[in-house]
């Protein structure tokens, strides 16, 4: 497969490099110090159970889309933060106007409205939903990302057709190849919602704390305030349909209380002075509440009080 990853972050340099480890033709999109790095040094991805390290053809975006064509990428995978998707998406839509073939679009974001924004600009059918999961991924170093956890990829098809179900089959048997896990889901909305029960629990508070998920949730009382969070993101999907209930988010706690301890994205975006995806994954959750006359006021606190101190700080 040919293969575009945007982002050579922690999750995007991983899935770059184990899909071109077992054979894919793979092209880096990225920016700033990053960019300039991968253009003449390795990408190296070291995991407890193996390393991969390899020069990888890097471009920035405008300079992919002046020099290759859409007829000839199978899939482009996102991998950047939520608030990137829209100004990428305008851009590949320009990109593939008039192309004959298009690629898939594949999301491995945060949020839940990656894929609607998605939507507005591409065709519907191209649009692929992912997460991943029991994996913890983070940048080490320019041009090195550590990673460690059994890794699951879930991916469907936001508007399921059989050329896109024959796709992701074609690309699940790849991935399989890798020593990962991959599962297609029928109703990826459902799994990105799961998803951001524990993102909303978690994330934002973890940062603000400066703690892992862990001790946060053996201790009693910093556990409740999770449980408080997980149970708000399963009342804001009622206002889009997916209609998760409170039973539901009381599953997703009681199975996070098996997890291994994180450190959250959020928490290493504030520790290395970048923009956090708290719109993408609190404001989510306090947005839709609001349409149906609620509150989430565990999720406003922890959110309002990271946004307000995380603003001190860079204002310094």
């Amino acid at each position: 497969m040919n293969i575009v990853v945007i982002g050579a972050g922690g999750i995007g340099a991983f899935y770059g490099m184990i899909l071109h480890d077992v054979g894919c033709n793979v092209k880096f999109i990225a920016r700033g110090q990053n960019l300039e790095y991968l253009k003449n040094n390795k990408m190296k991805v070291s995991h407890p159970n193996y390393t991969i390290e390899d020069n990888i053809d890097t471009y920035s975006l405008d300079e992919f889309i002046s020099n290759n064509s859409p007829e000839d990428i199978d899939a482009i995978f996102i991998a950047t933060k939520g608030m990137s998707t829209e100004s990428i998406s305008q851009k590949l839509a320009l990109w593939t106007k008039n192309a004959k073939s298009l690629p898939y679009y594949i999301s491995l974001q945060n949020g839940v409205d990656n894929e609607d924004i998605m939507e507005e600009y591409y065709n519907k059918e191209y649009v692929i939903g992912g997460l991943t999961r029991l994996i913890v991924s983070h940048t080490v170093g320019l041009g090195h990302v550590h990673c460690e956890g059994g890794v699951e990829t879930l991916i469907g098809a936001v508007n399921p057709n059989e050329e896109n179900n024959s796709f992701l089959e074609n690309l699940k048997i790849v991935l399989d190849k890798t020593q990962t896990k991959t599962i297609i889901c029928e109703n990826i909305k459902l799994e990105l919602w799961n998803k951001l029960i524990v993102n909303n629990g978690v994330n934002a508070i973890c940062a603000l704390l400066e703690e892992e998920s862990g001790p946060l949730m053996k201790n009693e009382k910093t556990s409740k305030l999770i449980y408080g969070l997980m149970s708000e993101a399963a009342l804001a999907s009622n206002a889009v349909g997916v209609n998760l209930s409170q039973e539901d988010a009381k599953k997703m706690f009681e199975l996070y209380t098996k997890f291994q301890s994180v450190k959250p994205s959020m928490w290493v975006d504030k520790e290395n002075n970048r923009d956090l995806e708290l719109e993408q994954i609190c404001g989510v959750v306090i947005k839709n509440c609001e349409k149906q006359g609620l509150d989430a006021p565990y999720t406003r606190t922890i959110s309002t009080l990271l946004e307000f101190t995380y603003n001190r700080q860079r204002n310094k």
